[in-house]
């Protein structure tokens, strides 16, 4: 008896892409992290991503210490050196920039994000906030805490207020996505567990395996995402 033919893919959330990008390259996550009021009334802000990556990670170490699956180091500045934390904003259809919460120290969003999750002793929350309000980032021996920003276009403005912060353009981490699917495609043939986002980009992927150029297009299309 055949089975009967997927549903076509209408649509992306871009949120969920930006999620799979940094799995795939090794960050542990939570997604719509909020940031709770100190009374009753609504949230102070939220994080799109809040994610973790631990210096030593090695995908396939034991399997083929030879092929250990490459991660995008440069495009997302990742560290081999320190545990790496980001806070990640995500603009669809606008160009990377970090909202008001993550720039205004008055609001002390990023003290209580710092605290929340624990990465930092209570008397190094303060200077570590401070600078990440100041740079959106902050670097200890063993631990870095950024700000990465998503979205459809560089940001002249972002790079000169914030040159530490990292800017993620779509078409770029797509690429990034596309590839790993085709190098390892053997590896990730069985996807079942992943959530339903997740299998309609290796789906995708999958129906444009010969044309990255393709799947970045037609991903872009289903994301909402307009250029020009």
């Amino acid at each position: 008896m055949s089975r009967a033919p997927a549903p076509a893919i209408k649509s992306l959330t871009p949120e969920k892409v930006v999620y799979w990008y940094f799995r795939l390259n090794g960050f542990l996550q939570i997604e719509n992290f909020v940031v709770h009021p100190d009374r009753r009334g609504g949230q102070r802000t939220d994080a799109d991503l809040l994610a973790v990556r631990f210096p030593f990670r090695a995908e396939r170490l034991f399997d083929n210490p030879d092929d250990i699956m490459a991660d995008d180091e440069q495009g997302s500045a990742l560290s081999r050196e320190l545990i790496d934390i980001v806070i990640a904003e995500v603009k669809t259809n606008q160009p990377c920039t970090l909202n008001g919460p993550w720039t205004q120290q008055d609001l002390q969003n990023v003290h209580r994000v710092l605290a929340a999750i624990g990465c930092l002793p209570h008397d190094q929350i303060v200077a570590a906030a401070a600078d990440i309000y100041q740079a959106g980032l902050h670097r200890s021996n063993t631990l870095r805490i950024r700000l990465v920003a998503v979205g459809r276009d560089q940001s002249d403005d972002l790079a000169r207020d914030y040159p530490e912060v990292r800017q993620l353009l779509w078409p770029d981490m797509l690429a990034f996505i596309w590839h790993r699917f085709d190098r390892y495609r053997h590896q990730k043939t069985q996807v079942d567990q992943w959530d339903a986002e997740g299998r309609k980009i290796k789906r995708l992927a999958d129906e444009h395996r010969r044309s990255p150029d393709d799947f970045i297009e037609r991903a872009l299309g289903l994301m909402g995402v307009r250029y020009g």
